[in-house]
């Protein structure tokens, strides 16, 4: 063989080898590609029209495999926590309710009541806050204690029922986590945490920060309000 021959079928060769590793490159990016963007179950937290979800979505997506049961699912995810007898939810995204309210799962729009059901990767969760009996309006308000940064293991929000002329003060009173001053108007202390000097409590109504007056003002049905923890 001469050497121009052997010199073609060598880059003939190399041609192969190189190209043949540009397809298992392009090969294995795309599987990579097609796993990252592979479709997990969709979740939302409700409470009447407030939306809870944030961003625990990410939670149950990290935590889901093939063939798992919505049970193992929430329970692995870690945003649930359930009673003793394994099924029903008492917590969920750091949420809790009333006694006479209870969650309602549904899994693609389907009242679930059997926990061992599997979960696929297009399906949808959404669990949602209710009436414990039938037939009874779901009237909440909710109050969030938000510990930021400092003290983030005081961050839980509590669903209340709404009741007539219930005040900003009414729900802190009764909430049972609340200690405020002799004026009734200054909030001390908020699950026995009372602020250090240059820390203080703030109330939000809906996302609208209330002055001292504001603890007299009267609640709506689905009002949220928010006991943040901040920097004076």
């Amino acid at each position: 063989m001469s050497v121009k021959l052997m010199g073609r079928v060598c880059l003939g060769l190399l041609f192969i080898v190189i190209m043949g590793g540009c397809s298992a490159l392009n090969s294995n990016l795309e599987g990579n590609i097609a796993d990252a963007g592979a479709t997990q179950p969709g979740f939302s937290l409700k409470v009447g029209d407030n939306d809870l979800t944030g961003s625990s979505g990410r939670q149950l997506s990290d935590a889901y495999k093939q063939e798992i049961t919505i049970q193992e699912l929430l329970k692995n995810s870690g945003l649930v926590t359930f009673a003793e007898d394994g099924s029903t939810l008492l917590t969920v995204n750091k949420v809790s309710l009333a006694k006479d309210m209870v969650w309602e799962i549904k899994l693609n729009d389907k009242r679930i009541t059997d926990m061992n059901t599997r979960v696929k990767q297009e399906d949808s969760i959404v669990i949602t806050a209710q009436a414990a009996a039938p037939n009874t309006p779901f009237q909440p308000v909710i109050l969030t204690v938000n510990g930021g940064s400092e003290q983030p293991e005081l961050t839980h929000s509590y669903v209340q029922p709404f009741t007539e002329n219930l005040s900003v003060r009414g729900l802190l009173m009764s909430s049972g986590i609340v200690h405020l001053a002799e004026n009734n108007k200054t909030v001390l202390t908020v699950k026995e945490y009372k602020p250090l000097t240059n820390e203080e409590w703030k109330l939000k109504l809906n996302d609208k920060t209330l002055l001292d007056s504001g603890i007299d003002m009267k609640l709506r049905i689905q009002d949220e309000l928010e006991l943040s923890l901040v920097l004076r």
